[in-house]
């Protein structure tokens, strides 16, 4: 097996304001991985704020070589043992499309999937004032549901009004990126209820969870921050209705379906999100998110640049075209391609 990785700097369009930071670009993991005459190809953007930048990950990457060997099974075995992250996540994917080559089947059937579908997609409107983000709302007349970034400000209601009075047509979520508090989040409840916001995600620090124990939104909370893996689902279905369950911090396509059936059977409704990254990086997302009731999955909206097969938006949905797909022979094609 022989695994090839480097890493890119991706700028962004524009640049993304959300609480406490702006994001002017990405800089993201690229692998691909060669076994018995497939190859195989993946993207991550890692977890930016714990410094899970593209060469940490590449580091990451070369340190499991020596353990990968060149037996399938014994190499997905050393990729699901690495720590969570984008890197684990990234290797995760080549597993996945090296034995659904090898296989003869196609990636969403070893997932027990019966097809693809298109899927309904949030997209995310940067922190902006009030009359910015009305504009942006309007200037994606597609999509049929918004995710406002907000700060913790008073600000906050004249930005989800304004949005709201913009595009009266849409469904509407709000993130907080961890920049609220339980106060704000108390006196934005009102504001949020009249405008029809459906999600609050993340509205305090991960630390200050314990400040939700016992609380009750009227308006289901979703928790991302807070929820990087499998260890943390406990805690977080006792405070939480929604589990924003990201690929790039639970480790993988293998990591989040685990993930995802653990919140379901806690009770917990199920979102499939992402962090940067191209059309590469949400493509096992995209498989992920197939049984989930809520989808964010725009990262490539915001990205100067592509990857083929890209995604496609329309009609607020996300999906991939198979016309866009190689149709080289199977021995210098990514085995994803099998799977649409």
């Amino acid at each position: 097996m022989q695994i090839d990785s480097w890493v890119e700097e991706i700028p962004f369009k524009a640049p993304l304001a959300i609480a406490g930071r702006t994001l002017v670009g990405q800089s993201v993991l690229r692998v691909t991985g060669r076994h018995a005459g497939l190859v195989a190809e993946a993207e991550a953007a890692g977890v930016f704020y714990h410094g899970d930048d593209g060469h940490r990950m590449r580091a990451q990457v070369q340190e499991v070589l020596p353990r990968l060997g060149e037996d399938l099974p014994m190499a997905w075995r050393a990729v699901r043992a690495m720590r969570p992250g984008g890197a684990r996540n990234a290797l995760d994917w080549v597993m996945w499309q090296l034995a659904a080559g090898a296989s003869g089947r196609p990636v969403h059937e070893l997932a027990f999937l019966s097809r693809l579908r298109p899927l309904a997609t949030m997209v995310t409107l940067g922190l902006a004032s009030a009359s910015q983000m009305a504009q942006a709302a309007l200037a994606l007349p597609e999509a049929r549901m918004l995710k406002l970034k907000l700060e913790g400000t008073e600000a906050d209601a004249e930005r989800v009004t304004a949005v709201r009075q913009a595009r009266p047509d849409v469904r509407l979520g709000i993130d907080a990126n961890e920049g609220w508090t339980l106060g704000h989040l108390e006196r934005m409840t009102a504001t949020l209820l009249a405008q029809g916001v459906e999600l609050i995600e993340q509205p305090l620090p991960a630390s200050r969870d314990d400040e939700l124990a016992g609380y009750r939104s009227p308006i289901p909370l979703a928790a991302d921050e807070s929820l990087q893996t499998l260890d943390d689902l406990d805690q977080v279905a006792t405070r939480y209705q929604v589990a924003n369950i990201k690929l790039d911090k639970c480790g993988g396509l293998s990591a989040a379906l685990t993930l995802a059936n653990e919140a379901r059977q806690r009770g917990m409704r199920v979102m499939i999100g992402c962090m940067g990254g191209r059309s590469l990086a949400i493509l096992p997302a995209f498989i992920a998110a197939q049984t989930a009731d809520l989808v964010d999955l725009d990262a490539p909206l915001f990205m100067a640049g592509d990857t083929a097969p890209a995604a496609r938006y329309a009609q607020g949905q996300v999906s991939f075209d198979v016309d866009a797909l190689d149709v080289a022979a199977p021995a210098r094609r990514s085995p994803v391609s099998a799977w649409l």
